[in-house]
């Protein structure tokens, strides 16, 4: 977990140096890899500076007969104009979108425009930060997973442990759980935090206070703004452990 504390701590730093007090978080989950797709063709179109007709890419937007080719080339194009127009009409599509393969990508175009047109209103400059599990107004989502040590079966005293502490030390720091799930030997927890908060002492006293009760937990753990793990990818994952 240190490499994304120590991320999360530097990525602070910058932002308090540089004066930034304004910064967008995706909400959606949107893989990595369609963000940065998302982002290359954005600078793309933006280094042709071609000139285009907002109107006109509204209509082929929501056209029924426009392939989806075209539709992500519209709603890249309407990103990245500073146009209440623009951006009102990539949130009505983002809502519904016509074509379920464009979800992630109105997904993109709606931040994106949202910082554009936040850039041109304020004067100020805007920061966009990435992560494959989104978040929620200046909230970071991240996936954490916990297991036992050397994997034995939790009793079911210890998951009532578990699930005691570790929802009283969260929610003390005011940190939000969305989804915690226990298992035999290893449980997962989803959480949603503010920018500026350390979820990785939070996390740790709440591995500490567990372990008061017979040291029952591994005092390492997977703290991930990537994905969330299926069942199926952490039972392979404590296999290689």
């Amino acid at each position: 977990m240190s490499g994304h504390d120590d991320l999360l701590a530097k990525l602070r730093q910058t932002l308090d140096e540089q004066g930034i007090d304004s910064f967008h978080i995706l909400e959606d989950l949107v893989p990595i890899e369609e963000q940065m797709e998302y982002f290359r063709y954005f600078d793309k179109l933006r280094r042709e500076n071609k000139t285009f007709d907002r109107d006109e890419e509204v209509a082929i937007l929501f056209s029924p007969t426009e392939t989806v080719a075209r539709k992500k080339k519209s709603l890249t194009l309407l990103a990245s104009i500073p146009d209440v127009g623009a951006y009102r009409s990539i949130e009505t599509y983002h809502s519904n979108p016509l074509d379920p393969d464009l979800t992630h990508w109105s997904s993109m175009a709606l931040v994106s425009s949202r910082i554009i047109l936040s850039s041109d209103l304020s004067g100020q400059q805007q920061v966009y930060i990435s992560s494959g599990l989104g978040g929620q107004d200046k909230k970071l989502r991240f996936f954490s997973l916990f297991t036992t040590r050397d994997r034995q079966d939790l009793t079911d005293l210890q998951k009532e442990i578990v699930d005691r502490e570790f929802s009283f030390q969260i929610k003390k720091a005011e940190v939000e759980i969305e989804k915690f799930v226990i298992k035999e030997n290893y449980f997962t927890i989803l959480i949603l935090f503010p920018f500026d908060r350390d979820v990785k002492s939070i996390l740790n006293d709440a591995v500490e206070e567990c372990n008061q009760y017979g040291d029952f937990l591994d005092t390492k753990f997977l703290f991930t703004n990537v994905k969330i793990l299926s069942e199926s990818e952490i039972e392979k994952l404590l296999k290689k452990i």
